[in-house]
């Protein structure tokens, strides 16, 4: 049913990630908690229950970040927050929160087997997930990505988003200079001779370093169009 809803919504969730979480994960705990009995019986005194709840609790969580990151598609009740954060102005924390709290009260109303663990995953779950994607699954992802694009790809996408970070700073560096000298021209007879002195001083500084920096562009110009000129020459002798 939430299948169909999430469907219905946004199709952008779902992927192998969500067919695989429907069908595989009711017989893998199953599968698992077999063993667990075979290994540790049924013992359930409150120091096993604190240490089941924080081992399952840190593994669900590193296991729902890592095939989430990959945007490879969501469980139906995974993507129910991303969903809500979408549609709203509610961040994802606030979002899986409430949602795990609702269906917590749902299963109370519903006489479901709620207890301590079920308390202790309502409120850490998205906390837990949104560390794990943080520290571990998106900076993997983006690893992965990086080493797997062909190696001019990679050289390619450098020089471009470097390119573009120092476009995006030339901006900002010429309109902080355009405000400082609208300002400075505003207030120029509030100025005592020292601060004219110490003005005059960052002033010369910052040319100095702008003349560098105009050298340095002009020498990417001639390096691009350099580039540029012998692969039209290269194309023309084709």
């Amino acid at each position: 049913m939430i299948f169909i809803f999430i469907l219905w919504l946004d199709r952008k969730q779902i992927g192998i990630g969500t067919i695989l979480n429907m069908v595989l994960v009711g017989f893998e705990i199953q599968w698992f908690t077999t063993i667990y009995h075979q290994l540790f019986g049924y013992r359930t005194t409150f120091l096993i229950v604190a240490a089941d709840t924080l081992i399952g609790l840190t593994l669900f969580t590193l296991g729902a970040s890592l095939y989430m990151a990959p945007d490879l598609g969501a469980a139906p009740y995974d993507a129910i927050a991303p969903i809500i954060t979408q549609r709203t102005k509610l961040s994802y924390r606030t979002a899986r929160i409430t949602q795990d709290v609702l269906f917590m009260v749902a299963a109370v109303i519903a006489g479901g087997p709620v207890g301590f663990g079920t308390i202790i995953v309502a409120f850490f779950t998205c906390p837990l997930i949104s560390w794990w994607n943080d520290h571990v699954s998106n900076p993997m992802v983006k690893t992965i990505d990086a080493a797997t694009k062909p190696k001019e790809e990679r050289n390619q996408n450098s020089a471009v988003m470097l390119l573009s970070h120092i476009g995006k700073r030339t901006y900002h560096t010429i309109y902080n200079a355009l405000q400082t000298t609208e300002t400075m021209r505003n207030n120029m007879s509030e100025y005592s001779t020292s601060d004219l002195r110490s003005q005059l001083k960052i002033v010369r500084h910052n040319m100095a370093n702008s003349k560098k920096m105009y050298e340095s562009f002009v020498e990417q110009e001639r390096l691009l169009q350099d580039e540029l000129n012998k692969r039209i020459a290269k194309a023309k002798n084709k």
